[in-house]
């Protein structure tokens, strides 16, 4: 029967490299600060990077590799996604024939992280063992120099030439100056009209006269009526500077004269206000006493 496989930790204290109470502390502390129970024995002081690789290589039989230093080809680096690596702190080395990858981890005991790059690889695992704070470093480092030159334009000309026939092209872009915006036309206030009787005529405009048939005292003198048709039309009969006061008049020349005047403004017809007056008349709604002679 096989006999159950011992975890890092049981290790270590069999080893005689961690105590019990230690093993305890630091499994403690993985709960809050999560991570590998190496990493985590490194952080509390209970052992060294050094001491615990050299117990995992012999543990393993897995070498050593130190990759503070280390360069990695770019295609090499693809084969295992960033994201990946950073979370199981493992950085791809190096291909081998026939289809091997060489994986450097703190950890070669863990399944999950080998499981994990064989599968976004397609390649078989050989695992090597790194320091812990020496992988997190260059795992940075390696994969933000890849993903810097993957981000870079690269413009090639004369590929099909040999190197000596390539022609160096350069060129330069102007910034582009575009028109000045102008500025923003200010809204004008809603005029209303001008109300014909009150205020300050407008600017071209005549001045409009608010008592149009000269009906009141020191009334301003009414517009001069338009040319009529008939040119034998006596406008006024009133000869000299002086001018009868309205309230010497009787009241039927008052009317008499108003009608006239309206009917040269073209107010009524010539003969609208004396169909208008029978019409009232006959209908019974006025009555007329008076008997012109």
């Amino acid at each position: 029967m096989q006999q159950p496989t011992k975890r890092l930790g049981e290790l270590l204290v069999e080893g005689g490299l961690i105590t019990p109470a230690q093993l305890q502390s630091a499994i403690t502390h993985q709960k809050i600060a999560r991570g590998r129970l190496g990493s985590n024995l490194v952080a509390l002081g209970y052992i060294s990077e050094e001491v615990l690789m050299d117990f995992l290589s012999h543990q393993t039989g897995v070498p050593q590799l130190d990759v503070r230093n280390i360069e990695v080809a770019p295609q090499v680096l693809k084969l295992v996604p960033h994201r990946l690596a950073e979370q199981f702190t493992v950085l791809p080395i190096s291909t081998k024939e026939p289809k091997s990858l060489v994986l450097a981890m703190s950890d070669p005991s863990d399944l999950n992280a080998i499981d994990s790059a064989r599968f976004a690889s397609g390649l078989n695992i050989e695992p090597v063992v790194a320091s812990h704070s020496a992988l997190k470093k260059t795992i940075t480092d390696l994969y933000r120099r890849l993903e810097n030159t993957n981000g870079a334009l690269t413009v090639d000309v004369g590929n099909a030439l040999m190197q000596d026939d390539a022609l160096p092209v350069s060129f330069t872009l102007d910034p582009v100056s575009l028109p000045p915006t102008p500025p923003p036309t200010p809204s004008r206030p809603v005029a209303f009209p001008r109300d014909p009787f009150f205020g300050e005529p407008a600017a071209g405009t005549q001045p409009v006269n608010i008592d149009p048939f000269g009906l009141f005292e020191n009334s301003p003198a009414p517009r001069t009526p338009p040319p009529l048709a008939n040119p034998n039309l006596v406008h006024s009969r009133t000869i000299g500077d002086t001018v009868r006061r309205l309230e010497t008049y009787q009241t039927r020349t008052l009317v008499l004269g108003l009608i006239r005047l309206f009917q040269r403004r073209g107010i009524i017809g010539q003969d609208e206000l004396q169909r208008l007056l029978s019409n009232l008349i006959e209908a019974g709604e006025i009555k007329d006493d008076e008997v012109v002679g």
